[in-house]
């Protein structure tokens, strides 16, 4: 269940680099398994907002 729901979640929106950044860099920090420079997403709704239920 939790994997459907990380899916789902994933799928769900569209994910992009913040408008200051052309790219996302996958650099290793030479001193352990972390990245040398934390990476930096922006999420928007994958689908017109009127498909996304209204409370």
């Amino acid at each position: 269940m939790t994997t459907m729901l990380l899916a789902r979640m994933l799928q769900g929106y569209i994910r992009e680099a913040p408008g200051n950044e052309g790219s996302v860099e996958f650099v290793e920090n030479h001193d352990d398994i972390c990245m040398a420079k934390p990476l930096m997403a922006t999420d928007k709704p994958g689908l017109p907002l009127y498909m996304y239920p209204t409370y």
